[in-house]
């Protein structure tokens, strides 16, 4: 009897953990068939058959649920897959898998999330998985972190999908619609997280069912699951139309920077936010006399000088964001990239256009847009891999009901993690780490030098050529040659400074690329990579991945972390009030290294709450956002029923029509044309009510925040209000839409609906909104307010 996977989390206090070596048996039997090599190819092919057309053993619930049947294999049946597969992968690609990746696969069939350390081939697995779901006649979508990867993917294992019988493609940013739809029709769509939603979000704007791209959702595999499902889930993907300038008012951005740190503002120990001191008030009341900000009136004022002030003051140039080809873009914390068409909200990204004296760039009108979270969601059936799954495993199984299983590494992994260093100030912990370089440098020994953003890695780049060393950069300036770069990264006598590794995608082999034998020998004999991570980030994940650089594939290698007591994890945003830095002034030697025992474990505990901080922050977040998203569902099944039912949207109309104007048109134009303009007017009618009432609540979510002063609870009190304005929404949409078709002038037997202004097909564009690092402006208002009065 096989135990679900929920009970056996109960049952040993686990949540979300799995063993995944159940299925080793499994796969040894497998292994053991493919490693005969006796199998002709119209045996394999008859295998791939029998899975075709073979119901799921043991019900047809799979069959009834969506689910993929491939996920209800029997132990014989994903037997006779994982075989076919291996031997059908060593044929087409060169490329034999190993038992691991094999484990790997057949607990992905069956609905586990993966850890596989880097250079463990997720790339390989992934298609075992996907070519199973696709076998069984299910639409699988593979997310990758960019374009690049969705192109070489789809690429590189075509001929194994190809062999399998099934069709595979990758969907980019570059690509014109009918090349773009011709794509999501295959039975196996690559495609980056973001374009997948804006594909979503194009599609709710459709006027004609054959305009639609994106198939319906079945099968969702997501390679670095971790950072789609925790790290951007809540970042909202956005489809914006009718142009308008967000404008930052010169004349507030020039007035704060007549502002002076510990005078007119303070920056609180979190450095994630800044606040007006009495004598910076009273410079406002000097500028602007006359001005409550005390009042509904003075609100947005009050907002537009505390979001200038807080691009001023708090986001960094070269840190938090870059000036490329006269644009303010966005660089990801997480990945260490630019985030590609990301913006910030609230006002935020053109405060810091004017900061930077750029044009401000337009960010229009949203007409609708959608959570990374509600888009992995609406999978019928969602896995994936990761090379640090495990740790966030609870969180998988809380907000996903996903459960998260380690598979061991194809060879023991004998890289050394030495222990941490820690040093009293950043300039210290600097001056360690070029000296730990030189050294590594000095016997040829290749090193990869992680840092949190692109100013620190330009600045250790200066100090390794003023030492003599050159070293190569990678960082959101120049990310368009990422892989040349990291695959170089294991040369003998290379320095590669760079900025966060995940989802990089291409590995770092010991000697260099093409694999070279005498090469990888002779750096392995060095010690393999040496990766130095300069300063902790945010996530004990993000530097396991750091880690995870060296000792690929059984192969020596070492990682150590350099760390200060000015770092933000031991005194600033992270740090939690544990007060580290007073508490080993005391306990250091000459060079500044803390020798008191404990620190290490201390940072440790920071890490983790600044981590579980972030996770409630993204709780939050969704629980505004969470009726939002049923209020769309329930007006797209409208939309979708109008759009695809021909006469619904007449039907619809006539049935609370009063008048006689409706039959006088449908005397003038006939049933056809009048089925077609009512559909149209319907479609625009729904749009447009949907973008004012997200506008609406927008505004709604910014003010919310004053009913604190009541003592009512914002969250309540939003979602309060968002019932209420969404009461009678599909009625009046009816009736505008009635109103509007009522009112269409006739000319030769045609209405002329571009006249009316229901017009379809304008244009528009799509980008993502960054979380605001420092809170909704009506968090800072009201914190700011509360803390004015005492409260």
């Amino acid at each position: 009897m096989r135990l679900p996977n929920k009970f056996k989390n109960w049952l040993f206090n686990a949540p979300g953990v799995v063993d995944t070596s159940g299925l080793g048996g499994v796969v040894s039997k497998a292994v053991q068939r493919a490693a005969s090599r006796g199998a002709a190819p119209e045996q394999i092919e008859a295998l791939l058959q029998k899975l075709r057309s073979t119901a799921p053993s043991g019900s047809s619930s799979a069959a009834s649920s969506g689910s993929s049947p491939a996920a209800s294999w029997s132990n014989q049946e994903l037997e006779d897959y994982l075989f076919a597969a291996s031997v059908t992968a060593t044929r087409t690609l060169g490329m034999t898998p190993f038992d691991t990746q094999l484990l790997a696969a057949a607990n992905m069939l069956r609905g586990t999330v993966v850890e596989m350390d880097t250079g463990e081939g997720k790339t390989l697995v992934g298609a075992l998985v996907a070519g199973a779901h696709a076998l069984c006649g299910r639409r699988v979508h593979v997310l990758t972190v960019n374009d690049y990867l969705a192109r070489r993917d789809a690429a590189w294992m075509g001929p194994f999908f190809a062999r399998l019988g099934v069709t595979a493609a990758a969907v980019t940013e570059d690509m014109e619609s009918e090349d773009r739809r011709r794509a999501h029709a295959s039975d196996i769509v690559y495609v980056s997280v973001n374009e997948l939603g804006f594909d979503v979000l194009r599609d709710r704007t459709c006027t004609e069912p054959e305009q639609i791209m994106v198939a319906p959702f079945e099968v969702c595999i997501v390679d670095e699951i971790d950072s789609v499902l925790v790290d951007e889930a809540t970042v909202p993907l956005v489809l914006a139309g009718r142009a308008r300038s967000e404008l930052q008012s010169v004349d507030v951005a020039d007035f704060v920077k007549t502002l002076h740190a510990g005078r007119d503002y303070t920056i609180e120990s979190d450095k994630r936010n800044v606040s007006l001191t009495d004598a910076g008030l009273a410079k406002v009341e000097v500028r602007w006399p006359g001005v409550e900000l005390y009042s509904s009136e003075g609100t947005p004022l009050f907002s537009s000088i505390n979001t200038a002030l807080h691009a001023e003051v708090l986001l960094q140039r070269d840190v938090d964001y870059i000036v490329r080809d006269g644009k303010a873009q966005i660089v990801s914390d997480s990945r260490g990239r630019v985030a590609a068409l990301q913006r910030w909200p609230d006002g935020l990204q053109a405060a810091v256009e004017t900061k930077e004296g750029l044009n401000a760039t337009e960010q229009g009108e949203v007409l609708d847009q959608l959570l990374v979270r509600d888009l992995i969601k609406s999978f019928k059936s969602v896995t994936g891999m990761s090379g640090t799954a495990v740790a966030v495993s609870e969180y998988l199984r809380t907000h996903y009901e996903l459960d998260a299983g380690r598979i061991e590494s194809h060879k023991s992994c004998i890289r050394q993690d030495l222990p941490e260093k820690i040093y009293a100030t950043a300039g210290q912990r600097d001056a360690a780490v070029i000296q730990a370089v030189q050294d590594a440098h000095a016997t040829g020994q290749p090193v990869l030098v992680g840092t949190h953003n692109v100013a620190t890695s330009e600045r250790f780049a200066t100090l390794f050529q003023a030492a003599g060393i050159d070293c190569q950069v990678l960082n959101a300036r120049n990310d368009s040659v990422e892989a040349q770069v990291i695959a170089q990264a294991g040369r003998r006598g290379t320095v590669t400074v760079s900025t966060q590794m995940a989802g990089r995608g291409t590995d770092i082999l010991l000697g260099g690329s093409p694999a070279d034998p005498a090469a990888h020998k002779e750096v392995a004999a060095l010690g393999g990579l040496l990766v130095v991570i300069v300063g902790r980030f945010y996530s004990p994940r993000l530097d396991s991945q750091l880690r995870g650089r060296a000792g690929r594939q059984g192969d020596p290698g070492a990682s150590i972390i350099f760390s200060s007591m000015e770092d933000p994890a031991a005194n600033g945003e992270e740090a939690h009030g544990l007060e580290l830095t007073d508490a080993v002034a005391q306990d250091l030697d000459d060079a500044g290294l803390v020798t008191k025992a404990g620190v290490s474990t201390l940072l440790d505990r920071a890490q983790r709450l600044a981590e579980q901080e972030r996770f409630t922050t993204q709780q939050n977040s969704w629980k505004y956002n969470e009726l939002i998203a049923y209020q769309r569902r329930v007006v797209l099944a409208q939309r979708d029923r109008f759009l695809r039912t021909p006469g619904a949207a007449l039907d619809a109309l006539d049935a609370i029509a009063e008048g006689p104007r409706l039959d006088e048109l449908l005397k003038a134009v006939g049933e056809e044309e009048l089925a077609r303009v009512c559909k149209a007017v319907m479609l625009f009618v729904l749009d447009g009510m949907w973008s004012d009432h997200l506008a609406q609540l927008s505004e709604q979510r910014a003010a919310i925040h004053l009913r604190a002063l009541g003592r009512q609870n914002p969250l309540d009190e939003f979602r309060r209000e968002t019932i209420r304005v969404f009461e009678g929404f599909l009625d009046d949409a009816r009736a505008e839409a009635l109103t509007t078709v009522e009112e269409l002038d006739v000319v030769d037997g045609h209405v002329d609906l571009d006249a009316a202004g229901v017009r379809s097909g304008s244009t528009t564009w799509t980008y993502v909104v960054d979380e605001n690092p420092f809170g909704n402006p009506g968090d800072q208002a009201i914190k700011w307010l509360l803390k004015k009065l005492g409260k």
